[in-house]
């Protein structure tokens, strides 16, 4: 069973691959200290948000219309199982308060809140690798 937010639309390691390194890219420049709070804030969101969307194009799927975020973090409970809740709930959260501090009032986020959500992050990547490693081998390289 999938959710209603997704069409079927199939993948290729190099796909995940991509995917993968424009995450580590992402995530990297979440770390970078010459860069805002603001700016930390949207690379690590932006990490989160890319493995969300490594699970839905490993599982076969594609996100309805255009890359609709909300809709990427609620396919990760069907696609992955309970145990992803958690992690999409968080990564739902901080793409609220990302949008407040990216489209209505600059400087709202602060080095704590981006610890936490790197901290999230960490933990979804280990989730996601270990998912992709039991569920989609043939997807990634060893």
């Amino acid at each position: 069973m999938t959710p209603d937010v997704v069409v079927p639309a199939p993948t290729a390691p190099a796909e995940i691959a991509a995917l993968l390194a424009r995450f580590e890219v992402a995530k990297s420049d979440a770390s970078a200290s010459g860069q805002s709070a603001d700016g930390r804030y949207l690379d690590a969101y932006t990490a989160g948000f890319l493995l969300a969307k490594i699970v839905v194009r490993a599982s076969g799927y594609r996100v309805k219309g255009s890359e609709n975020h909300h809709d990427t973090f609620a396919a990760l409970e069907v696609l992955m199982g309970s145990a992803s809740r958690e992690s999409a709930d968080a990564l739902n959260a901080a793409r609220k308060y990302r949008n407040q501090d990216m489209y209505d009032a600059a400087g709202m986020v602060d080095a704590a809140d981006v610890a936490a959500l790197l901290a999230r992050v960490a933990t979804f990547e280990g989730e996601v690798r270990a998912w992709l490693a039991k569920h989609h081998p043939e997807l990634v390289s060893a």
